[in-house]
């Protein structure tokens, strides 16, 4: 009998064999893939300080013990994959297909700008792969209602509210006395999102939009020639620019050289690109928007900009980089497993907050906006910062500040 009991068990060892031999094993890390515009014509504003920033980022996650997934009873380090997509929508694609099908990451950070944003969250999308978008908020990206989509920014639309309630807050203390504004924008989604709400926000503090309300120039432009030459004749207070990274250090090179000479000028995102690439002379009282305030910062990005021998203010799309990669990390231990549609409900359910360097990430659902229904943009949104002495400095809102606006003249 016991033989037989012995061969009995012996052969349902052998018959199960196969399927103990296939169980998945145990992951030893979070693969978090995405891509970058280290190199093309996105690199002006990531290029790579953003993908060293995210690299300092795993050391210190990593460092402190990585993640907590409750389903495995242990913490693990993540691992993080980036390819430069060379600010190419085609090559974007391939690469976030490559990361799903051969680096067999987990899960997706977003790309570089709303316009690669649009194309590569497809592949997301496609594949069933949880996205957290990063620098991305065209209305367009989220009128899609893509269900493995999330970004953590506000709309574009909003971009320049707090910029526009500076400068009615600088008119009403006497401080100013700025009544037009000429909005110039390049022809893309993002940058028509932010000239757009630009208009109703600077309608709203008392301005006039010149201009027929807009001038636009087409992606990208580096000759603004005829544009200044129109706006020496108008003589507008404030000069707006919804322009990209390179077309803004074009615009502002070209108007000094050619004696425009408005009251303010203003670009749609500030930082060490446009300092470099102007001068000092140039950028001296020249405000922007930045996602970064001193402030707000963390222990974890303190770490990270030491280690990096940088001053935050110069790299404030970091910022944004910090929120979305510590988005996910909350995601996973709030979760605690690393099953994609399990992470996605966590992420699509509309009472889940995650606290963040900024206040409070939470993503909006079912908002309208222009006849269109959107969904899974997030909270975070920027401030105004102005080069003072040659160094950047948030002057709005009153509570992040640490100095004032000075009004250039």
């Amino acid at each position: 009998m016991r033989t037989g009991r012995m061969m009995i068990a012996v052969a349902l060892a052998v018959m199960l064999l196969p399927f103990m031999s296939t169980a998945a094993p145990a992951p030893a890390s979070i693969k978090i893939g995405g891509t970058l515009a280290i190199t093309g014509r996105f690199a002006a504003e990531a290029g790579p300080p953003a993908l060293r920033f995210m690299q300092e980022w795993v050391k210190v996650v990593n460092e402190a013990g990585g993640v907590n997934v409750r389903s495995l009873g242990r913490r693990l380090p993540i691992e993080l994959i980036v390819y430069d997509d060379e600010s190419s929508f085609d090559k974007g694609i391939e690469l976030y297909e490559k990361l799903a099908a051969v680096d067999k990451v987990d899960v997706f950070i977003g790309p570089f700008s709303s316009p690669m944003t649009l194309r590569v969250s497809t592949v997301a999308e496609r594949l069933n792969i949880p996205m957290i978008a990063v620098e991305a908020n065209d209305r367009a990206i989220y009128a899609r209602n893509f269900r493995w989509l999330v970004g953590v920014l506000e709309l574009g639309f909003w971009w320049s509210q707090h910029y526009f309630d500076m400068i009615k807050a600088s008119n009403d203390q006497g401080l100013t006395r700025y009544r037009t504004v000429a909005v110039i924008a390049e022809d893309l989604p993002h940058t028509m999102d932010v000239a757009s709400g630009a208009i109703f926000y600077a309608r709203a503090a008392g301005l006039e939009p010149l201009l027929s309300g807009l001038e636009v120039h087409p992606f990208p432009t580096r000759d603004y020639s005829a544009t200044i030459a129109k706006l020496r004749t108008l003589n507008p207070d404030i000069v707006f620019l919804a322009l990209w990274g390179g077309s803004d250090v074009a615009f502002l090179k070209q108007a000094a050289e050619l004696g425009l000479r408005p009251r303010e000028i203003h670009v749609r995102f500030i930082g060490a690109p446009v300092l470099e690439g102007v001068g000092e002379r140039v950028a001296e009282g020249l405000t922007g928007d930045t996602y970064m305030a001193s402030k707000l910062l963390e222990a974890r990005q303190k770490t990270i900009y030491q280690r990096m021998g940088v001053d935050a203010y110069d790299y404030p799309w970091t910022s944004i980089r910090y929120a979305a990669l510590e988005a996910w990390v909350n995601a996973i231990e709030k979760t605690g497993t690393l099953d994609r549609a399990r992470l996605m409900e966590t992420l699509r359910d509309p009472q889940v907050e995650f606290p963040a360097h900024f206040g409070t990430l939470r993503w909006n659902w079912g908002y309208r906006q222009a006849g269109q229904v959107l969904g899974g943009f997030g909270t975070q949104k920027p401030f105004v910062a102005q080069y003072q002495a040659g160094k950047l400095r948030v002057v709005w809102p009153p509570s992040l500040s640490d100095s004032t606006y000075r009004p250039r003249r």
